[in-house]
């Protein structure tokens, strides 16, 4: 699901935030060691957002089920299908799968039926076109149960306001991070679409976790260890224009063009050239596309004639 247009992006995030703080820093070393971390947990984090959202309906489902023992009580006793949350098969599998519990347990889930948060997201969802409808339903039929599931984690979950908000104060990566991860949920969803589950798997973040972490972790060393040495190339190609004139956004994809360039044998040139291109449009500003693109292949040709690109490998690899 991670891809390495990801990876880039948020070694660039912090290749911004380490030019930023390093200029404040009294051990830039001990700044660098910290950041690397930042840019590891950040990754692995994606996957642990998963999680957290998958365990919601089963967080909800026991706050229902401590709803139902409550109306045990009453005198005045209403439907049982109000409680039909309590026995949806989608969420009853999840609550037992122990690749899913073993996935909380990973990432030290340790939401719980009187979280605060939880309580508050759960009335939220009672206000629920699709939660009144489901609870109208006498018996439901698996289908019925499928639908809710798929409703409630797609659709509740995934675009309430205050849902959403909790995401982004938690995890600064949060608008990035949400598309792999509403991604990761989707495929895990349309595998339970089958009343035996026979077709069920959680999506994997990725094919290879530990080669995306080395990947990341140094790239960004690499930039920071070099950047000095890759801007005297940005300063003496970049005709008319003074490196302090460079916005720092675009001096760091730049850094981070020529790292990749001259430190990752298997990656084209070309490939990591339309990477920096297409980040600085989405990340800069509208024109920093065209001057990435420009300065990059000036500084790649002349990186060419000094030796310091040299691609090798049976097959360069593409983007993958």
């Amino acid at each position: 699901m991670i891809n390495r247009r990801t990876l880039r992006v948020k070694v660039l995030q912090l290749l911004y935030s380490f030019s930023h703080q390093s200029t404040q820093s009294d051990d830039v070393d001990k700044l660098q060691l910290k950041i690397s971390q930042e840019l590891d947990t950040s990754i692995t984090g994606i996957e642990k957002n998963f999680f957290d959202l998958l365990s919601i309906p089963i967080i909800f489902k026991k706050i229902n089920e401590e709803k139902r023992e409550i109306a045990k009580s009453e005198k005045i006793k209403k439907s049982n299908s109000r409680f039909n949350l309590s026995d949806n098969r989608v969420v009853n599998f999840l609550e037992k799968n122990t690749v899913v519990i073993d996935g909380l347990i990973k990432h030290k889930n340790q939401w719980n039926k009187d979280n605060e948060d939880m309580r508050v997201w759960y009335k939220l969802l009672l206000e629920e076109g699709f939660y009144k409808d489901y609870i109208l339903i006498e018996s439901p039929s698996f289908e019925d149960d499928y639908n809710f599931f798929s409703e409630l984690l797609l659709k509740f979950l995934l675009k309430n306001e205050i849902v959403k908000r909790f995401f982004e104060e938690n995890n600064i990566f949060w608008n990035e991070d949400f598309l792999i991860v509403r991604s990761m949920l989707k495929k895990t969803v349309k595998s339970m679409n089958s009343s035996n589950f026979n077709t069920f798997a959680v999506a994997s973040l990725s094919e290879d976790i530990k080669e995306d972490l080395k990947f990341a972790s140094s790239l960004f060393d690499i930039v920071v260890q070099n950047t000095s040495e890759y801007d005297k190339y940005i300063k003496k190609y970049a005709k008319n224009w003074d490196l302090e004139r460079i916005t720092l956004m675009d001096r760091s994809i730049l850094r981070m063009g020529i790292g990749e360039m001259t430190s990752f044998s298997n990656i084209p040139v070309k490939v990591t050239i339309n990477e920096c291109i297409d980040i600085a449009k989405n990340y800069s500003s509208p024109k920093s596309g065209k001057f990435i693109n420009g300065l990059l292949d000036v500084i790649s040709l002349n990186l060419h004639k000094e030796s310091k690109i040299i691609k090798s490998g049976k097959g360069l690899i593409d983007n993958k």
